[in-house]
């Protein structure tokens, strides 16, 4: 079993660089603080590098793990210190507006008032500052004993023999694919029919290469093995090869010399690289050759190995498995038509394989285990590999407690090193760089088969750290990016495209689901508890993200909160008395209780000074605490789908705001000063007391705005005609309208930044006019999105005049969506 170091060593590393920032700050520390610091400053890096030398063993020992247990429990507590310094120094004093007008003003002042308020605020923190200190010295000394640990104990490699290799040789877990029995595969005759088709039957005689790609356990190197046998059969080529590159490439002794010796008469010469590269190609002139290059993981080795094979002009052909559909379009000679992604088999062929595997072939399921069994299959999702290394693991085995193990997840930690199935996933996972790891690990708090809105994920994402500044790129598009990668490696599936290609939800197969929860519990990165099960996290130690999971009208964690105190988010699934008190968790980041019932308690949520994350969508909170302008570091604030009817006043001072979602809450007065604010969505901005749109206009930052519209609170004017002016909004993107909506229009020169333009009307417009004009006057709009809940005469002359001007008039031809009754047009 491998150490679960993974998402750690990122962590590890950028806690230096957050404690020189500490530095940098004009913070008054007491005297050898600073030394303090420095010193873990230095020492934190020394660890990072041994943490990555203790990933590196195959077979680390208990006191590894140990040392690797008590590091993370470090990391954790040192970052919660840096975090929470500020706060207890100056209470955030110099984020709030009040230090922003205080240092204006003694600046004005003059040198003596400033200098006052300097000895004033030394004497005022000094008890703060004392805590500070203790609590400095302490991690100093943990982190003291955990550097004399890492010399007493050596976390060297085992010894490698002559050859270059360990005592004992790592069996590579795909071989079972490589000489499978062709009679026993399940659901292949369609899927190797037209990879056929696609290397042979396109009448191309130059070399051609063609991708297999998919989700890790899909059967890509199955499928690939079957293909060549079938060609070989046919006498298609002249000669052919199979060879894989694997995670740790050996590119001169493994996969240059296993084609010389699979297609000539083998090999006897050195090591030479470009020597290889020239006998490979001399053996292959005048030949159509077929080589398939199995199981590939980086452009590196693709660039060393296209070089190999000659284009003669004989109708050569190339196969590559991979797991990454990027690489799959690199490699391929078409990136579209040149690649096969794998799917998933259909319950029936899953059943079959499953049978075969677990009774043998022919036999059925005996009737105490067919409850057991079909949970089971369906929890393999169609993965073949999970199919057969599950079947595998409980051939002969008629016990419904050996069965049992396997129906909540198919990883349990008792039996999880001994399934293939893990082994192919760890490939996946320790290919990720730390910071997917971080990421990855994080979906584990959602429950299985989950779909996961993306904007909901990115802010989390942000909230907990895990995305870095980038010089040219925003947090948010850092973060997109990060899914994106995700989606390439077929780790995450996307869900509910959108009009631009981009998807709206994502989830997780099954079985990767199962084998993140396992991974979040070796890395104690998410505690998961499940009132329908016993407790899935095994760990006895702190909790810092706890996903509550079918929670029910019993409280799961009011035992627990001495264990959850250090926690830094706090999801639940399920029933409201399920959220833990909140009063202690000084360090909570994230509060994400999105669709719980029942009454909510929210005392003691105004200290939560880390908060930067809290959603309470569609629960049944009627009113948010008047002092949660406390919240400084919040970013995201959601409400929608509530009973609150008004936003508190001192929502005005959070300057750190940037997500406002207030569904129909009322919003506060001089909004105009949120200059933080990035996404608004709110309800009535035109209701019988006067248009707030002046004010959402002077946002200065504004980029996405969502108005819900109810037209029978309309006033005056705007009774039957919205419309939006020239002036303000001067950086707003995307505008989303929905409900039942007046007649919107847009003037000469408005919205200058809209790009996205989105109008949803619950109701029908009767009188058959026009509800939308002057779209031609946003001069940067893209794309056009109307939804009607009916169809009649008003949506029919919308819906053609919105296309008449998009194709005639404006001059970007932005193009446009339409659906009616959910149905698109």
């Amino acid at each position: 079993m491998e150490i679960a170091v993974g998402a750690l060593s990122g962590m590890v590393d950028a806690l230096p660089a957050k404690l020189g920032d500490l530095l940098q700050q004009e913070y008054t520390l007491l005297s050898g603080a600073r030394g303090d610091v420095g010193f873990l400053q230095s020492e934190l890096g020394t660890m990072n590098a041994a943490l990555l030398r203790c990933e590196s063993l195959e077979s680390p020992d208990v006191q590894t793990r140990a040392w690797v247990a008590q590091v993370r429990d470090l990391a954790y507590d040192i970052e919660d210190w840096i975090d929470l310094f500020a706060h207890r120094v100056d209470g955030g004093a110099a984020a709030s507006p009040g230090a922003a007008a205080a240092t204006s003003s003694s600046s004005s002042s003059g040198g003596f008032l400033s200098w006052v308020r300097c000895c004033v605020n030394k004497v005022t923190t000094l008890p703060a500052r004392h805590v500070i200190a203790t609590e400095l010295q302490e991690l100093k000394n943990r982190v003291i004993e955990l550097s004399e640990q890492r010399k007493r104990y050596r976390f060297d490699p085992p010894a490698r023999h002559a050859g270059g290799r360990s005592g004992v040789a790592a069996v590579d877990p795909r071989l079972v694919a490589l000489y499978a029995d062709t009679s026993s595969l399940v659901g292949l005759d369609a899927p190797v029919k037209k990879v056929s088709e696609m290397v042979v039957d396109d009448g191309t005689t130059g070399l051609k290469v063609v991708s297999i790609s998919g989700m890790p356990g899909a059967g890509k190197t199955t499928l690939a093995t079957a293909v060549l046998r079938r060609l070989k059969e046919e006498n298609k080529f002249h000669c052919s090869a199979f060879v894989s590159v694997g995670q740790k490439p050996d590119i001169v002794g493994k996969t240059l010399k296993g084609i010389l010796s699979q297609i000539g008469n083998g090999y006897a010469g050195g090591e030479d690289i470009g020597r290889l590269i020239g006998m490979l190609r001399d053996e292959l002139k005048d030949k159509r050759y077929l080589i398939v290059i199995d199981d590939l993981w980086g452009r590196t080795e693709w660039s060393t190995l296209k070089c190999c094979f000659r284009d003669d002009n004989l109708g050569s052909r190339i196969m590559v498995t991979t797991r990454n559909d990027e690489l799959a379009k690199e490699c391929s000679s078409n990136s579209d038509e040149s690649v096969y992604k794998t799917g998933l088999l259909s319950d029936a062929d899953s059943k079959d394989l499953f049978s075969n595997k677990a009774f043998g072939k022919g036999k059925d399921c005996p009737n105490h285990l067919k409850d057991l069994y079909d949970i089971i299959v369906e929890r393999c999702g169609g993965l073949p590999l999970a199919i057969s290394s599950v079947a595998g693991a409980l051939a002969h085995r008629f016990s419904k407690d050996e069965w049992e193990r396997y129906e909540s997840n198919l990883l349990p930690s008792s039996h999880s090193d001994e399934l293939n199935l893990k082994q192919i996933l760890n490939l996946s996972y320790n290919d990720l760089p730390s910071h997917l790891k971080s990421c990855m690990l994080y979906l584990s708090i959602f429950p299985n088969k989950y779909e996961i809105d993306v904007e909901r994920l990115v802010r989390r994402w942000i909230a907990e750290g895990f995305i870095a500044d980038a010089r040219h790129a925003s947090k948010e598009e850092t973060a997109r990016s990060y899914l994106t990668d995700l989606i390439s490696r077929n780790l995450i599936q996307a869900l509910h495209l959108r009009h631009n290609g981009t998807p709206s939800c994502y989830t997780l197969h099954p079985v990767i689901h199962d084998f993140i929860v396992v991974k979040s519990m070796e890395e104690n990165f998410v505690t998961v508890l499940d009132a329908k099960k016993e407790a899935l996290s095994t760990n006895n130690g702190t909790v810092r993200r706890l996903s509550l999971q079918n929670s029910v009208k019993q409280d799961l964690a009011g035992a627990r909160n001495d264990m959850i105190k250090h926690a830094r988010s706090v999801t639940v699934f399920g029933h409201a008395n399920g959220v833990p008190r909140l009063n202690d968790m000084s360090v909570l980041r994230v509060l994400d209780l999105e669709g719980c019932n029942g009454p909510l308690c929210l005392d003691g949520l105004c200290k939560l000074i880390l908060l930067r994350y809290l959603n309470l969508r569609g629960t049944d909170v009627s009113e948010l605490p008047a002092q949660i302008g406390e919240l400084r570091c919040l970013e995201t604030l959601d409400v929608r789908s509530t009973k609150v009817k008004e936003l508190p006043a001192s929502i005005v001072s959070l300057e750190k705001l940037m997500h406002l979602l207030a569904g129909n809450a009322k919003l506060p007065g001089e909004i105009s000063k949120m200059n933080g604010l990035l996404t608004l969505s709110c309800a009535n901005v035109w209701k019988n007391t006067g248009s707030v749109l002046p004010e959402l206009a002077d946002l200065a930052n504004l980029r996405e705005l969502e108005l819900f519209c109810d037209a029978s609170e309309i006033s005056g004017d705007n009774k039957t005609r919205v419309s939006f002016s020239s002036d303000g909004f001067k950086r707003l993107k995307q505008l989303s309208i929905q409900g039942s909506l007046p007649s919107v229009a847009f003037v000469n020169s408005s919205l200058r930044k809209v790009e996205v333009l989105e109008l949803k009307y619950e109701k029908g417009i009767s009188d058959g006019s026009n509800g939308v004009s002057g779209i031609e006057h946003l001069p940067s709009l893209k794309h056009v999105l109307i939804e009607f809940s009916q169809k009649d005469a008003g949506a029919t002359a919308t819906i053609a005049s919105v296309r008449n001007a998009a194709e005639m008039v404006h001059p970007n031809h932005p193009d446009v969506s339409v659906k009616v009754d959910g149905k698109a047009i």
